[in-house]
């Protein structure tokens, strides 16, 4: 036989690895009561279903679960999925169902059925496990729960509660009827493509097709828009006689820091996209970064490029502002990152030895979203 060449030129191969990939932000699970589970869905299991039609082979459209599911796979925008997990008890023990849930599979999405979110202590354990899971809580509220929090004199209503306790990850849509408005609201966050250009939404003055539009007096839009309570609401919007059949108005989130909706949801994802863009960057090199100014160069590009995108998108955005390192007035594209390469040279012995880079630290400008127009006129 002939000499073969590989002993002459010795390649070794070196492979990167795939790394992770970004969180779908359009995943969502809702949690059934198990008295209407079908035959066949075990307690603390979870089943997908694509579209309305399949989930009711399981679930009648008299259940509870069928009535939530039907604002998500139902109407416009499209989704295209959602998990439905089978609860434990028929009431459910509600922070151990969802951690058993989560510990099977992520979501972003957290939907109950009526009767759980009509219990306040259930509401507001389901408020604060999405606070610490970071996943988002549709607090759907209708009935007796919606007319207290149209009553200015109660203090006591669930959107009081979640307001006190300044919950990010929660948003309490009011209805006197539809006990799951606040999904078809969610449908239009889940439809966001955070990759494509000019994709990112606000929920305010959207429409929901199948939601009815309600029309109520000053005393319920006050409160429902007050600090203490800031619900959700999908109302008849009015031009002297003109109408409009509906627009989702006050999309705010129980957040201290008085976020939309789309604030939350966004930053959420932005967070996502660059945790998952800097471990991909340290994941995929095949000998490694080095601790200098070029590998912190690399975690700074990586960094960069995941900003410009979410520029890209519409949750960043320019500005003037006044830059609080020196008092001076700056415009800003969207993101500025502060971090040098050559700050890595200054590591201290520690974090050198604990192989750490030089911390990231960025500012970010959000885009916003024009809600009001406001218009003087000089008339002569």
């Amino acid at each position: 036989m002939s000499y073969p060449a590989s002993e002459i030129i010795r390649i070794n191969a070196r492979i990167s690895p795939a790394g992770l990939g970004n969180a779908n932000f359009a995943s969502a699970m809702l949690f059934a009561p198990q008295l209407e589970l079908p035959v066949g869905f075990a307690p603390d299991t979870y089943r997908t279903y694509f579209t309305l039609v399949a989930l009711s082979e399981d679930f009648a459209d008299t259940t509870e679960t069928y009535k939530a599911a039907q604002r998500w796979l139902g109407g416009t925008p499209a989704t295209r999925e959602l998990k439905v997990y089978g609860s434990a008890t028929a009431d459910a023990t509600i922070t151990a169902t969802m951690n058993k849930g989560r510990n099977k599979l992520w979501w972003f999405w957290t939907f109950w059925t009526a009767p759980i979110y009509a219990d306040k202590a259930k509401a507001q354990l389901i408020a604060q496990w999405c606070e610490d899971n970071s996943s988002f809580n549709m607090n759907n509220q209708t009935g007796a729960s919606a007319a207290e929090i149209r009553d200015p004199a109660d203090t006591d209503d669930i959107a009081s509660l979640l307001t006190a306790a300044g919950f990010r990850f929660s948003a309490t849509p009011c209805h006197a009827t539809d006990a799951y408005l606040g999904n078809a609201l969610a449908k239009h966050f889940a439809a966001v493509n955070y990759s494509a250009d000019r994709s990112t939404i606000t929920g305010e003055l959207k429409k929901s097709p199948g939601v009815i539009a309600e029309s109520l007096d000053g005393t319920a839009y006050s409160a429902m828009q007050s600090d203490k309570k800031k619900a959700v609401f999908y109302t008849v919007v009015d031009n002297q006689g003109s109408t409009d059949s509906g627009r989702w108005l006050n999309t705010l989130t129980h957040s201290a820091y008085g976020e939309f909706i789309d604030d939350v949801v966004n930053l959420a994802a932005c967070i996502n996209f660059l945790t998952t863009s800097l471990y991909n960057t340290l994941g995929k090199q095949v000998t490694k970064l080095a601790q200098t100014p070029v590998g912190q160069a690399v975690l700074i590009g990586a960094a960069r490029a995941t900003m410009q995108q979410f520029i890209s998108n519409g949750y960043l955005g320019p500005r003037n502002y006044i830059d609080p390192d020196d008092g001076l007035e700056k415009y800003t594209a969207g993101f500025e990152i502060l971090t040098k390469p050559e700050d890595i040279l200054d590591l201290s012995d520690a974090d050198r030895s604990a192989r750490k880079s030089a911390p990231l630290r960025i500012r970010l400008f959000r885009a916003g979203a024009i809600h009001i127009v406001e218009a003087d006129l000089d008339v002569y």
